[in-house]
């Protein structure tokens, strides 16, 4: 018997894409305007988490088991899959009502214990899986890394109930959690999900997964600056984040005309938008970590909620948000009809808009500079993610479970 997984679990995630969008729609229209039947902090606890749990992590997890499912029969991924499911959903209604209480830390608690039983299964599949697979290691490090980020919210979560939360603590669960999902479980459960088909192609892709594996711990610390690092760990974070972005380079330099050929011979002009756009994002996202290892203009920077903003929405929304969707498409996981590539272009729009004002915000704010209007037009921005995401999920909605080729 075959445990493949259905396009119904792939399909699922535009639902959770645009709950995402109505979260920060919703979130937007209470600082522009009045909306006092939310919380603001419960809507941002709810959009956060549901963000990574409900939407990221759900397509990394189906896209992972995708890959191992071809040599491995089981079910227990599309266990996993609905549990991680259950959990985000129930972490997302708790938030929205109640906050940080029990019930969504209880919630958030089983979306870790889901991640650590991925992991769990990932290695052991991967052991019977014979042969070199360029998807292996990339697949290993993201769990792996997943697993290591789970301690940032367990210790947040720890230091609520116990009354013990200082601000310096708070910040460092959070950054830790932020930085192992978005450079580590992010990160290299994408490349495992991109390189998936290269087989020996991409083998000598091995030397630079290493190099940024290791990397990928010290980096932390680059969030942490204002911490009043010893100079020797000052170094090496210095050292393995400058690596980092090296590796970026060389990695573009080497495979971006070939990435390119395949875009330009298989995909639409529209498609190929949303991969070079991703690759930007993620190439600025580099270089934006390389400049704040200045200590002095890390913590001035970073001290300004707004641009604090855009650089996580320009990784979440930038970098891996289009390169999901472009996954979606591209691995024919949903329905494509003239409706989706409108919709997809609506919600690329949506990101530029979104990245644009807010970092015309962070920098006004840092130059103490007040923007006329700024909050209406981040307001109309998220109108227009959420109409983008709208429109991706309708068109899922009543479709059948056969995508069809991507149209021009």
């Amino acid at each position: 018997m075959e445990y493949t997984l259905s396009n119904k679990y792939f399909r699922f995630s535009v639902l959770s894409l645009f709950i995402v969008a109505t979260l920060g729609t919703l979130m937007r229209y209470k600082i522009a305007y009045s909306l006092p039947v939310f919380e603001q902090k419960n809507l941002l606890h709810a959009h956060s988490h549901f963000a990574f749990s409900g939407w990221i992590s759900h397509v990394l997890y189906c896209g992972l088991a995708s890959i191992v499912l071809k040599y491995v029969q089981t079910k227990r991924y599309h266990i996993l899959i609905i549990a991680n499911l259950i959990c985000s959903v129930g972490m997302l209604i708790a938030f929205t009502i109640q906050g940080y209480k029990a019930v969504s830390i209880a919630f958030s608690t089983g979306t870790m214990i889901v991640s650590f039983a991925f992991a769990i299964q990932m290695f052991l599949d991967w052991r019977k899986i014979k042969g070199f697979h360029p998807s292996r290691n990339w697949s290993l490090a993201a769990v792996f890394l997943n697993v290591l980020a789970a301690a940032g919210p367990l210790f947040l979560a720890y230091m609520i109930v116990t009354k013990t939360t200082n601000h310096s603590n708070y910040l460092g669960s959070v950054y830790y959690y932020l930085h192992f999902e978005y450079n580590g479980w992010f990160f290299f459960a994408t490349m495992a999900m991109i390189i998936q088909n290269f087989k020996n192609k991409f083998k000598e892709l091995e030397r630079y997964f290493v190099l940024l594996f290791v990397a990928s711990i010290p980096t932390f610390f680059l969030s942490i600056l204002w911490a009043k690092l010893p100079d020797w760990l000052f170094i090496i974070t210095v050292l393995m984040t400058f690596l980092q972005m090296v590796v970026w380079i060389l990695m573009l330099k080497r495979y971006f005309s070939p990435v390119k050929a395949y875009l330009i011979e298989n995909h639409p002009y529209w498609i190929r938008l949303f991969c070079y756009t991703a690759i930007l994002a993620i190439t600025i996202k580099f270089v934006l970590q390389s400049i704040s290892v200045i200590p002095s203009l890390s913590q001035l920077v970073f001290g300004i909620r707004p641009i604090i903003i855009a650089y996580l929405h320009l990784v979440l929304l930038g970098v891996y948000s289009l390169f999901l969707i472009s996954y979606l498409i591209m691995r024919n996981y949903i329905t494509i009809t003239p409706v989706v590539k409108y919709g997809a272009l609506i919600f690329l729009t949506g990101v530029f808009l979104n990245e644009i004002l807010l970092g015309i915000q962070g920098f006004a704010a840092f130059a103490y500079i007040p923007i006329s209007h700024i909050n209406d037009m981040l307001f109309i921005a998220a109108v227009v993610l959420f109409g983008g995401s709208g429109i991706l999920f309708f068109s899922q909605a009543f479709g059948s479970d056969k995508g069809t080729k991507a149209i021009e």
